[in-house]
């Protein structure tokens, strides 16, 4: 790190969003311009500063230097304070004002200006509505700098500091020093390690209720979102909890026991104690009684006219006897679950359930949990699908769903694809909104992977026994020449895999790598195989990875295929993220006022240079990103296993090595399978494909749901 003294010359570009700015200066004792850069948000021509930073070359702009920490130094001499004031900086102040300014008050302007501001009154011809305008300016200029200087010295950066700046305006500080936690929730990007920085900073006491309390919810969220647990024992929440604040357990029991009792949080005995977030008890306790509802069938089905030859007519097909069961059961029931894997029929029979109830004048939605779950759905059942919150709407003022008990969907069956992928969350809202008179009929793999967010719902819904529940078993006849279906049911029984020679006509490829460089090599030469047939960013091709670091991870592999295949120039740079016209991207969260959600794919359309915003097309959908939302994107020509889920592709490339050995096991490897539609090419070794098989993990979350289903099915004899 350098250290140097500069005046600001000019300013180049600065971004409202992000606090991004590009300023020429001068540095201090010669005429030597230089560029600096950075989050740099407060700055202004004329501002004198110290400054710590690189030097570095920029490939098209030449030297700059990278700002990481800056401190203000306020000019001393009558001429430079009027430049100073007259910068821009202050609303109201032109050279002119600025001179009676300085006229008046000499060196000791900055002290009328910080202290007392009413002493403006003292200069001729101000106005008051300028006095006042120069007091606020004053006042927003002296918040920022204030936190630039309290904050940059503990590793806060500059945009999480304008982020501060721009939600509690001139009470930043005060509410930061008073209990900076509650940055967790309205500042976003700021987690508790930030957060807690920022309290020690403050001089807060590792003993404050305040960081207790926010490192417990801390550990909380971290085992709800990280590992899909909607509780978590009392035993290892106190543990966790004391490490992480390095504290005595009894210290976070005792505030703990504070938030039991102030409803903050809730407890439930499975014989442990266990701690968990009220709603996440809610949640499940409402889930249980709805399912029980529905399974109890307290609210009839009308009989219907089960014709099959007319369906099968209709359809053109032939349903197996195993596969009429499911149909027939599906439609006499008011909740039904099919389950099986690739090859098994599922689509078949969506294709008869739905003519079946049209044929009964019956009205049907259909859903999946992924826009690209419910566009192939769309496609193979001929039938209009759409995804799970656009079915339930979404009230941009409140963030809400539209569609809940009091507004229930008006249709009489309701089936749900991929029902793996559905969470806690969306089964609670989805619940909500099933009218009593409404059959739910859900469709999905047990062997996948569970859904991204909390819960385990599907394999709870049917290791329960409590619920209709038909099993699809393997189909020779459909699948005997699909080398995929093969593989994957020989993954998920543990057997080995067949790895015929290499060969054009054969739906899986097995195409041995040693080490990370040769599967960079090896997928830049798959796309260069497939690019008549598949553009780079074609959502039809999908590389799968495990992890994201490493030499060949998500990461690398996202950065070669950018650099090697999209000669667009970068439209927008900020730090890890960098996006071109055409670059294929996901959606990483929840966006519900923009409607678009975790694992959605879309295209880099344009930037709107005026707006300064990265505009990116979903199948038509064109959604807005200012700079600081671009953390909610990333590329996704490789994406993981996990993000994949609900989507089907006409070729899969599948990496798998060595260096993934904790990720690797039966139930990833099956998941990453049966994505592929028309061609699976593995990059793997042997050895690595042999653990992957050998390892089965399924997925134990913690969750209550068991436990409520049994309360409400085989409830406790009232003594």
């Amino acid at each position: 790190m350098l250290t140097f003294k500069v005046k600001v010359s000019r300013k180049i570009f600065v971004s409202q969003d992000t606090g991004f700015g590009v300023f020429k200066v001068t540095l201090d004792g010669s005429r030597e311009g230089r560029v600096i850069v950075g989050n740099l948000f407060p700055l202004s021509e004329g501002d004198f500063l110290r400054i710590e930073g690189e030097e570095s070359e920029h490939p098209r702009f030449g030297k700059q230097i990278k700002v990481s920490r800056y401190e203000f130094i306020l000019p001393q001499d009558g001429e430079g304070i009027a430049n100073y004031l007259s910068s821009g900086r202050f609303k109201g102040i032109g050279k002119k004002t600025a001179q009676k300014i300085v006229d008046q008050f000499g060196q000791g302007t900055f002290e009328v200006l910080e202290n007392t501001p009413e002493r403006l009154q003292e200069v001729p011809g101000l106005k008051k509505t300028v006095i006042e305008t120069i007091r606020q300016s004053m006042r927003d200029s002296r918040v920022q700098r204030d936190l630039t200087v309290r904050l940059t010295p503990y590793g806060i950066g500059q945009e999480t500091i304008f982020r501060i700046y721009r939600e509690f305006g001139d009470l930043a500080l005060a509410l930061i020093e008073s209990n900076p936690y509650m940055l967790i929730e309205r500042v976003r990007g700021v987690g508790f390690k930030i957060a807690d920085t920022i309290a020690r900073a403050m001089g807060i006491d590792k003993l404050d209720g305040q960081r207790i309390r926010a490192g417990i919810f801390f550990v909380l969220e971290q085992s709800e979102f990280q590992r899909g647990d909607l509780f978590i024992t009392r035993d290892e929440l106190l543990k966790k909890c004391s490490w992480l604040l390095d504290i005595a357990d009894s210290d976070v029991f005792a505030v703990l026991e504070k938030l039991l009792e102030r409803s903050e949080l809730s407890s439930a005995e499975t014989p442990d104690v266990c701690i968990l977030r009220p709603q996440n008890e809610r949640i499940e306790k409402y889930a249980a009684r709805r399912l029980f509802q529905l399974a109890q069938g307290l609210f009839a089905v009308p009989e219907l006219a089960v014709n099959f030859d007319a369906v099968f007519e209709k359809l053109a097909l032939e349903l197996t006897a195993e596969q009429k069961q499911a149909a027939l059961t599906a439609v006499q029931n008011r909740l039904t679950i099919i389950t099986g894997g690739p090859g098994t029929g599922k689509t078949t029979i969506i294709r008869a359930i739905i003519e079946i109830l049209k044929a009964n004048g019956k009205s049907i939605l259909i859903a999946a949990p992924t826009g690209r779950a419910a566009k192939r759905i769309e496609e193979s059942s001929l039938y209009q699908a759409s995804t799970i919150h656009r079915l339930l709407k979404i009230n941009p003022e409140t963030g809400q769903f539209v569609h809940n008990a009091q507004n229930p969907l008006k249709t009489d069956a309701i089936i749900v694809d991929e029902f793996s992928m559905v969470d806690s969350f969306i089964l609670f809202a989805l619940l909500q909104a099933l009218a009593d008179n409404t059959q739910l009929i859900v469709i999905g793999d047990k062997d996948q992977l569970p859904s991204v967010g909390p819960g385990n719902v599907l394999r709870d819904m049917i290791q329960s026994g409590y619920f209709n529940t038909i099993y699809l078993n393997r189909n020779f006849r459909q699948t005997q020449d699909s080398l995929i279906v093969e593989n994957a049911f020989r993954v998920n029984s543990g057997e080995p895999l067949l790895f015929p020679a290499p060969n054009p006509e054969l739906d899986f490829v097995f195409l041995p790598v040693q080490g990370e460089a040769q599967v960079l090599e090896r997928v830049e030469g798959i796309l260069r195989y497939y690019q008549n047939d598949y553009a780079f960013n074609s959502s039809a091709l999908q590389v799968l990875v495990p992890m994201y670091r490493g030499q060949a991870g998500i990461d690398q592999i996202n950065q070669m295929v950018q650099e090697k295949f999209n000669p667009e120039p970068f439209l927008l740079k900020k730090e890890k993220s960098a996006f071109k016209r055409l670059d294929k991207v996901m959606q990483t969260r929840n966006d519900y006022d923009k409607q678009v959600f975790n694992g959605d794919l879309g295209i880099v359309e344009d930037y709107n240079s005026r707006d300064k915003l990265l505009l990116v097309n979903y199948d038509g959908w064109i959604v807005e990103y200012a700079a600081d939302e671009l953390d909610e994107l990333t590329l996704s020509y490789a994406v993981s296993v996990h993000k994949s889920q609900g989507s089907e592709y006409d070729v899969v490339v599948l990496s798998l090595l060595p260096a993934h050995a904790r990720m690797l096991s039966r139930e990833l490897f099956y998941t990453a399978i049966t994505r592929a539609r028309k061609k699976l090419i593995l990059l793997s070794d042997e050895n690595t494909v042999a653990r992957a098989c050998a390892n089965s993990q399924p997925v134990l979350r913690k969750t209550l749901l068991p436990m409520r289903l049994k309360e409400v099915f085989e409830p406790a004899p009232v003594v």
